[in-house]
């Protein structure tokens, strides 16, 4: 339920799992991985975050309020320098020459190999996000 968030979150440079990429359902799993983890727990689903200790209950399902609610809870969702991979949260390293012949700077997923640059797609998102936190 929080798909384009983690998105948005990983493309921040935020070490974020998403649950369905896990293929965890069960609110004991999950609460259990949240737990053994150390990770903060950020939901929309109510019961869950009841039992999880230290969660973050979004109410929004608009991408844009989910950004506000996260930097209202103290996570900082503006974008700088590419870190994490928006598909499978992997770490990036420089690999320019890798993106399109225009783009002089470009990163490479050591997990899965995607190709990351600063596009339009990258300032689409900065810009929203930054919307979101000088608004």
């Amino acid at each position: 339920m929080l798909g384009k968030l983690t998105t948005y979150l990983r493309m921040a440079g935020h070490d974020v799992e998403y649950v369905h990429d896990l293929e965890v359902e069960d609110d004991a799993e999950v609460r259990q991985l949240v737990e053994g983890s150390g990770r903060t727990l950020v939901t929309r689903d109510t019961d869950l975050a009841e039992k999880v200790d230290d969660s973050v209950l979004l109410e929004s399902r608009d991408v844009e309020d989910q950004v506000r609610e996260v930097w209202e809870n103290g996570v900082d969702p503006r974008l700088t320098e590419p870190s994490r991979c928006s598909r499978c949260n992997g770490a990036l390293k420089r690999d320019d020459g890798s993106g399109p012949d225009d783009v002089d700077e470009s990163w490479r997923c050591i997990g899965c190999s995607q190709v990351y640059w600063r596009g339009s797609h990258w300032r689409d998102v900065s810009e929203r996000v930054e919307d979101v936190v000088d608004g």
